[in-house]
Parts: structure tokens; sequence; C-alpha cells
């Protein structure tokens, strides 16, 4: 079978090279490339020389998002959307496993939440799975609206309103308005499953909309009550629909991923599908989702790959419950926010609270805050994660490179073992 691929160096024998004009390169400049690696086709919208059968279109992404939407709408009768500041991608993966339990089940591959990911996801891999599951992200504005347009769930679920993205929307209010759109735009009569805590969630819904609430707010349909670690794994207690359930759940889960599954045990039971706890317990983390490894006698959390506010001061609650004797923060920029100062300086309050050190990662000299250490450079994050003692939590946006510099520090120690 073909796959559909817009990376060249990717193609191989009988694949279908898509032609994306990107913010930095054009597909069309390596249609012949994918051509001489095998491509039996290339879907294009610039007319060109090229050495391979093409099928032109008035524009590529439009046609992809066409096609993979009236495979999946036409095949999948539970349609569930994600989307969320935090946490879409866990709350995905953990979804689907439930929901396998008693369904077979579609969710769109690793990260991919956008107008290229999604499609080319659903048409490489969708099989007439009865259920589905769409992770949707939001860059710009209307990219929740225009996803949920094309894929029409019937059920939504909203995990959070945060602050990434103030670059572009400036506001809270802005992003939750675009959020909102997979609610007010999804196929109906439908199911929405949104966190009842939130302040900006808290609206008037379409009368033909079933909402159920989750957080940590009593009067949520699920609750998280409270949690615990034990012999590296996570114990949490609920209340879900009225009934109390305690799960343990494999590995260490930060407050806001319980928070997360909370949602998607809600969106589980309303099926109907059983809590089976040994099946629940084989569920595995993402990689690099608030992961523990060992390095050096003490433990090293790299949870740098995106940052807010938000998922910042999650991470401190649940730390603040690890019984270790010290407690080391490695933080570093939150990128595409406004009034950076004044942001970074909330969450390095809050960390004083819970870290016996702090130091920040730094290379651009940006910041100028007291009492914190600076790292200017991977040799700098090295000598203090031989240094330093107990738990080290690492967190930053992507975009820093920080999460790099960890892990290929921790890969490195693991080789040469």
């Amino acid at each position: 079978m073909s796959k559909f691929v817009f990376d060249s160096r990717q193609v191989e024998d009988g694949d279908i090279f898509v032609a994306i004009k990107g913010e930095r390169n054009n597909g069309h400049d390596f249609v012949n490339e994918a051509f001489k690696k095998g491509a039996v086709k290339a879907i294009v919208e610039e007319e060109r020389d090229y050495n391979g059968e093409v099928l032109l279109v008035d524009n590529v992404i439009d046609f992809l998002n066409r096609e993979a939407s009236k495979i999946l709408v036409d095949n999948s009768k539970i349609r569930i959307g994600i989307t969320g500041s935090n946490g879409k991608t866990t709350t995905k993966n953990f979804l689907a496993h439930l929901l396998a339990y008693g369904f077979k089940v579609f969710k769109t591959e690793k990260n991919y939440n956008t107008e290229i990911g999604i499609p080319l996801s659903i048409l490489n891999n969708y099989s007439g799975e009865p259920v589905s599951i769409v992770e949707m992200g939001l860059r710009k504005e209307d990219d929740i609206g225009f996803l949920t347009r094309l894929y029409k769930p019937n059920v939504s679920i909203l995990l959070n309103i945060g602050t990434a993205h103030l670059q572009f929307f400036e506001k809270r209010e802005k992003i939750a308005s675009e959020k909102l759109k997979i609610v007010f735009e999804m196929e109906k009569p439908g199911i929405v499953f949104i966190n009842g805590d939130e302040e900006l969630l808290d609206i008037d819904y379409p009368e033909d909309v079933k909402v159920f609430r989750f957080g940590e707010n009593e009067n949520n349909d699920g609750v998280l009550i409270d949690f615990d670690y034990l012999n590296g794994n996570t114990r949490v207690f609920y209340n879900i629909y009225n009934e109390d359930v305690m799960l343990t759940l494999q590995g260490i889960w930060s407050k806001g991923q319980l928070i997360d599954a909370l949602a998607a045990l809600l969106v589980s039971l309303y099926f109907e599908i059983p809590l089976d706890p040994f099946y629940i317990f084989s569920f595995k983390l993402p990689e690099k989702r608030f992961e523990l490894k060992e390095y050096n006698g003490k433990i090293v959390i790299n949870d740098a790959y995106n940052a807010s506010k938000e998922s910042f001061f999650s991470a401190f609650e649940s730390i603040e419950k690890m019984d270790v004797d010290r407690k080391v923060l490695i933080m570093g920029r939150v990128l595409e926010i406004t009034d950076e100062i004044e942001y970074h300086m909330e969450i390095i309050n809050e960390a004083k609270k819970v870290f016996d050190k702090i130091y920040f990662y730094d290379p651009e000299e940006f910041f100028d805050f007291e009492g914190i250490e600076y790292l200017r450079n991977s040799d700098d994050v090295l000598n203090v994660l031989n240094a330093e003692s107990g738990l080290i939590y690492v967190k930053a946006s992507n975009g820093t490179g920080l999460g790099a510099i960890v892990e290929k520090i921790l890969n490195e120690k693991n080789n040469k073992q």
C-alpha cells in the first residue's frame, strides 16, 4: 500500500510524495528527488517539469484534508476530538488504550495535530475503525474551527486553557474562544467533556450538547481527590459519576496528567467500558512526559518537551509529594508568551517553595533574577547533573534545546554502561 510522505528524505519505493509549501521550504522543489527515490506519484499545486506522474490540485493541504475527512467521517461512527493547551497527546493515548478494551480504535499518530499531520496520519493508517480519536492543536486563528468542521467530532474533549500561545492571541479569553470551536462547530447532537475548574469554560453550551465536567472541584462529574507515589507507581483517588475509584497507574504521573487521565476515564465509562485495574495499569506514559531516569545515583525528570506556567505549577505540586531529601530545578524559558520577566518570576516564586536549588538555562543571557544560578551552555548543564544530588527536575519549552541537552547526557551515560 502506498504511503503519503511530505519529506523527500523519507520517501521509499511505492510512496506518494506530497508537495507542501512551508515557511522555509517549498516541497515542489523536491518532487523530482522524490521520484528518484521511488515515489510513484506526487500531489502538487504548481505546474512544473516533473519526472513522473503528478496529480495537480488547487491546494495540496485542502486536498489532503478533504480526502482524509471523507474517509474518517464515512466510516467512523464515534469521532472524538481532543484539544487543550497541555496534555492532548497523553489523553489521546490513554483514552485509546481504555476504549480498545471494548472497541477497535484509531488515533492520530504521535503529536500530529495540525492540518498537515492529521490527514497524513489518517490516509496512512486508518483502517475503518468505528472509533477514532483526533488530536487538534492551535497555532493560529481558526485552526480548531477548521479541523472541527472537517473531521466532525461528535464527542469533544477540552482539557484546559493555558497561557501557551499568548504571543499570538494576547489574552486567555481569545485562546478559550478558539478552543471552544471544538464544541460549537462539532456535529450535533454531541457530547462534551470539559475542564470544570476553568472559569473561562463556565459558559452556556448549546442545548443539543450534553456536557460533563472534570477537575478538582467537587461539583464536577469526575473529581481528582488525591494521589500519592508508591514503589515507583502512582496511586490515584477519583470520584467518577458519584462513585469512588482508586487506581494504580504505572510510573510517575504528574497532577496535570492525572486530571487528563480523569477526562479519559469519564469518556470511557460513559461508553460503558469496565474499569479493569490490571488492564489500566498496563498503560505506559509516552516518552518525555514526566519521565524518571536514574543518573549517577540520582533521579532526573526530563520534562522539557513543552512548558507553560500551568504545567510548571502542576509539576511542582507533584514533586512536592515526592519523598526525596533534596530537590533541584533546572528550568528554561517558556516561549511564545508576552511579559516574559513577570511570567518567569511567577514560576520562580512558586519553585522556591518546593526546590532547594534553582538553576536557569539561559544561553542568551536574557534574564537577571536574584538568587538564581544561570547555566549558559551544555557543559554547565552537565556539571549540575554531575554535582547535584537527590531529584533534579528539568522543565522548559522544547525550542530552548534544554530537553535535548539533558536527553543526550542521559543517553550517553546509558550507552557507557
